[in-house]
């Protein structure tokens, strides 16, 4: 057992996140906790990790073992040392070992007793064999192959840590925890800011990895794939499940219906003791019996009692955001029509380069690719949005009336009250406000926060609140299912589901272009590749174009 955790309790001071939370975890075993933001996730990794205490029970992990943990704030660190300095961090054991070895060898130089010598030699050998056995030949190979993976090319290597983006930041930390080989490998949402590439091959990582893995995510092909268990915190109870998340679904909705028929049954028995006791308290009245009327009254302590010791908890479901986009006139026949798009930076780099696709009207398509090939430049682009030069044509038809939801949502005054912004940007009354508000899970404390302290799936509720009271036939998201839990992005989904107009979206999200895909726009080398159908329409069609690639070089010949 590498790691276990038995009736641990947490309360913040308003109520227990969690209690009497339990469960274990074996060498090898992957578990992956889900449940609604907020509701102690994160938490409870840091507890794990040692970071933040708990208030009983106890959270045991194997002596010895090494634990590595990525944080969802490790972005935040600072650090002014190059990139490879940091990557190496994750073999700080062995590079001391490695300084031990370079100061034998020093001192063996200056030793002229051979009885000393002989002492040195033997603990040389012995830190030798420590380095070797550690794998500290095969560091560098290390590297290599998870950089290879994550996508950390050379130039970022060599790169002061300071100057990354958040996302490159959060890869780097990423390959350290991976460089580390744990024994024990806590991953607070993992996939944040990864483009579908690393997400993959962070999920084979994942899935081969020898070690023990306690995970956040809300990626449901992620859990799908590399879950074996799924640890769900809700409403202060955590429940595991063993199973992937498909089989966490069903397993869910049978526990559901077996326990609601208990607790129906339940109500149906208390409430015919009660007619029992109701009908001899009338009947001792009706006759001015006090006996009756005594023993009636004994009936209903009774009945109360009984509540007390064996009454069964209603289950709990957790309620849904009620999200639907209103129904508007299509518009023409394309929506949107990129021809021969080029953008570049300031230094004169391009990053998109003689990009050409179209967006029918009421098509669902999704654009993907790597970090940095463009995607969310493109949509500025035909939002009017874009500040980088850029030649071509961009042209949005006739009344297509678009609503934008950016992948980072930023307020004009962070000051501002969530109701007062709100009603703002709506135009409506104080009191419809909070009302719709309600809906999107901003209860009467939470409209009174500033939007400048909001988590960034607050934010993206918020401005999906701001969108659904429009008049739009056009909504163009940029990641959208980034920093939401799942109650959210499947409320989100069938809000998608019920919207008649056009769709362009920028995701990640395997699943969500899954079920929605028509068609698909790939970001690769400045160039806009189209693919009809959805993400394992895609796949299938990369893997072709691979397979194609490698016989068209075998069949080619070498000239000599």
């Amino acid at each position: 057992m590498i790691l276990d955790i038995n009736k641990v309790r947490k309360d913040f001071g308003y109520g227990a996140i969690f209690e009497e939370l339990s469960f274990s975890l074996k060498e090898g075993e992957k578990i992956c906790i889900i449940g609604p933001n907020g509701g102690g996730k994160s938490t409870l990794l840091k507890m794990i990790a040692g970071i933040e205490r708990w208030d009983s029970g106890t959270i045991s992990i194997r002596k010895g073992a090494r634990v590595a943990y990525l944080d969802q704030t490790s972005p935040d660190q600072k650090d002014d040392r190059i990139v490879e300095d940091i990557l190496r961090d994750g073999f700080a054991e062995l590079l001391q070992i490695e300084n031990d070895l370079n100061k034998a060898y020093e001192e063996m130089a200056a030793i002229a007793s051979p009885e000393e010598y002989d002492r040195m030699a033997g603990r040389v050998s012995r830190l030798q064999q420590r380095f070797q056995d550690g794998g500290g030949y095969n560091i560098d190979t290390e590297i290599n192959m998870v950089c290879s993976g994550l996508g950390i090319q050379n130039k970022m290597r060599h790169q002061n840590y300071d100057s990354l983006s958040g996302g490159e930041k959060t890869l780097v930390h990423l390959a350290k925890g991976l460089l580390r080989k744990p024994d024990l490998f806590l991953l607070d949402e993992p996939t944040n800011h990864l483009d579908i590439k690393r997400i993959e091959w962070l999920e084979q990582y994942i899935k081969a990895f020898p070690g023990a893995v306690v995970m956040v995510s809300h990626d449901r092909r992620l859990l799908d794939h590399v879950s074996s268990r799924l640890l769900e915190i809700d409403n202060g109870e955590g429940t595991v499940y063993d199973t992937n998340y498909s089989g966490y679904l069903m397993e869910k909705e049978r526990r559901y219906n077996q326990l609601m028929e208990k607790w129906e049954d339940q109500q149906a028995y208390f409430r015919r003791l009660e007619e029992r006791a109701t009908r001899m308290a009338q009947a001792g009245m009706a006759v001015n019996s006090k006996v009756m009327t005594r023993k009636a009254g004994v009936m209903f302590a009774r009945i109360e009692r009984e509540k007390e010791r064996m009454a069964l908890k209603k289950p709990y479901r957790v309620r849904r955001l009620d999200l639907d986009f209103e129904k508007q006139d299509k518009g023409g026949k394309r929506a949107i029509e990129v021809r021969k798009l080029r953008i570049s930076t300031g230094n004169g780099r391009t990053i998109v380069d003689d990009a050409s696709f179209f967006v029918g009207v009421g098509e669902r398509v999704f654009m993907v690719g790597n970090n940095g090939s463009g995607k969310t430049s493109v949509l500025k682009s035909i939002l009017g949005e874009q500040d980088l030069p850029y030649h071509g044509e961009i042209v949005v038809s006739p009344g297509i009336w678009t609503g934008y939801l950016p992948q980072i949502i930023r307020f004009k005054d962070d000051t501002q009250k969530v109701l007062d912004y709100f009603r703002y940007e709506v135009g409506t009354s104080e009191e419809k406000a909070r009302s719709i508000l309600f809906h999107f899970h901003f209860d009467k404390e939470n409209v009174a926060k500033s939007v400048g302290s909001l988590s960034g799936g607050e934010r993206i509720r918020l401005r999906l609140a701001v969108l659904l009271q429009q008049s739009i036939n056009t909504l163009i998201f940029d990641e959208p299912t980034n920093h939401i839990d799942i109650p959210t992005r499947e409320a989100l989904e069938e809000a998608i589901e019920n919207f008649n107009g056009t769709l362009l979206i920028v995701s990640h999200d395997r699943f969500f272009i899954d079920k929605f895909a028509g068609k698909m726009i790939e970001m690769e080398d400045g160039k806009a590749i189209t693919y009809i159908g959805n993400y394992e329409d895609y796949q299938a069609k990369k893997m072709q174009q691979g397979n194609e690639q490698i016989c068209e070089k075998a069949l080619r010949p070498e000239w000599k």
